[in-house]
């Protein structure tokens, strides 16, 4: 998570046009106008509802689809981080929850922190499959 507007400022000249935070509380105004910019709160190692969750992965979808680099963060970077690209996964990448669970977790060990957040993953899978 950046915690000053240089390191918010930094990830931008990286190429990210687009930040999704998953923290209860909003980054700086300030720091997101160059930026398209989504704030989901969800508490530390809760897990978001899944109109939350559907509200992120079509945000990244729609920059990723476009070439645009985007940027996912919470706290630490781990669970809600984690919890959200597990499902963008499922959602575009048609795999399944206990895969999309795996390959997060093989790329940032420790991701997908809690029970309620490997939860609603699984729950993920169900409602996108139908």
């Amino acid at each position: 998570m950046p915690t000053t507007y240089d390191e918010f400022d930094w990830v931008v000249q990286q190429g990210v046009r687009a930040v999704v935070t998953m923290t209860e509380n909003p980054l700086p105004d300030r720091w997101t106008s160059n930026v398209d910019y989504l704030h989901v709160p969800t508490q530390d190692l809760a897990a978001p509802s899944i109109d939350g969750i559907d509200a992120a992965v079509d945000f990244v979808h729609r920059h990723v689809s476009k070439d645009q680099p985007a940027m996912v963060h919470c706290a630490a970077g781990l669970g809600r981080a984690g919890t959200i690209l597990a499902c963008y996964l499922i959602r575009h990448k048609n795999y399944s929850a206990r895969e999309a669970i795996s390959e997060i977790r093989q790329k940032r060990p420790g991701s997908i922190q809690s029970d309620a957040q490997e939860l609603v993953v699984s729950f993920y899978e169900r409602h996108v499959r139908g």
